[in-house]
């Protein structure tokens, strides 16, 4: 049975539950998973594959995602690496925001080449966020609620699972 990290950087919560949820997906499909933030990772070459999940914020991934790939990017080259990215903007699954979305990926593909990358609409709930957070989801006109897509990410999780990359070896 291969071995799968979901791991993510999270700010509010959000990407952590649609890692969990991927996570359930590649379990459900026979691979054994384990779910962490990317900051409780010591050694992903341990895994078989891995995936990395992130929210935008302001066009890019967290620090603490790029710093992991950036960290590991040599165990990360040697196995199958799928991304995931959440965000507000994904909410409208235009070819705009989408290609923003990939545009926020240039700074890990610099070190890695994923083979698969997932685009999904996050949660905005201004009583979890700082003041600068709020402060910018206002001068942004966001709004906030909950537009999280079970069924996008799970049907993402689990094209992944059946990726002849994962099912090799």
């Amino acid at each position: 049975m291969k071995n799968i990290l979901v791991c993510y950087a999270t700010r509010y919560g959000s990407t952590s539950d649609i890692a969990r949820i991927i996570g359930e997906e590649l379990e459900g499909a026979g691979f054994h998973v384990t779910v962490l933030p990317v900051s409780a990772i010591n050694d992903p070459g341990k895994y078989d594959a891995v995936v990395i999940g992130s929210p935008l914020y302001m066009g890019k991934w967290l620090p603490e995602a790029r710093d992991f790939v950036s960290r590991f990017r040599h165990p990360l080259q040697e196995r199958p690496v799928a991304v995931f990215s959440v965000g507000y903007s994904l909410k409208e699954r235009t070819v705009e925001h989408l290609k923003s979305g990939e545009a926020a990926l240039d700074a890990i593909r610099v070190f890695i080449t994923p083979v698969s990358a997932g685009f999904f609409p996050g949660n905005i709930d201004p009583d979890r966020m700082s003041p600068a957070d709020k402060a910018m989801i206002r001068l942004g006109g966001a709004t906030p609620g909950d537009f999280r897509d079970e069924n996008l990410v799970r049907s993402w999780a689990r094209e992944l699972a059946g990726s002849p990359l994962l099912q090799e070896g």
